[in-house]
């Protein structure tokens, strides 16, 4: 069976005031990164059955706009505790329990877990994913416990847009 995980690092976020960290909303570039992604995704048909994202304000309000104006039976965006991590051991215990009804899934998150993940997970070797990459990769496996090395099949950021 074929499952499908599309990994977005939130976009650009705003420290300009003296906010913990969760609450730190997106600057303006973050907003305009986050809506030119949102228009090549939607130009490529990426439609998930499941969106979990961490629930950060920065994050939150990624996935929120990629998703804007999409054509999905909601509600599919679900706010995920165990994704405010930066670590990649942590990321993969919650895609490793995701329910295998869903084998299209986007998830919206924070480095460095998003760039070890796809660098664990993947077979592109990526240095970093920026704020606002998205990663795409497809695995052959019997559900998402079972996932090993995958294929990276989409590898997209803002400035080569």
């Amino acid at each position: 069976m074929k499952f499908k995980l599309s990994l977005m690092r939130h976009a650009k976020s705003s420290w300009e005031f003296p906010l913990d960290d969760r609450l730190r909303p997106l600057n303006e570039r973050g907003i305009t990164n986050a809506k030119k992604m949102r228009k090549e995704l939607t130009r490529q048909k990426c439609i998930p059955q499941k969106i979990y994202t961490s629930p950060a304000v920065r994050a939150r309000t990624t996935a929120k706009i990629i998703m804007e104006n999409q054509d999905l039976p909601f509600p599919i965006l679900e706010i995920v505790e165990e994704l405010y991590t930066f670590d990649a051991k942590k990321l993969e215990r919650f895609v490793k329990k995701m329910n295998p009804v869903y084998t299209s899934v986007f998830l919206f998150g924070h480095n460095n877990a998003i760039t070890d993940f796809v660098n664990k997970f993947g077979d592109l070797f990526i240095p970093n994913v920026p704020t606002a990459g998205w990663v795409t990769i497809e695995f052959e496996a019997e559900n998402w416990a079972s996932i090993t090395k995958g294929k990276t099949i989409r590898f997209i950021t803002p400035s080569a847009l």
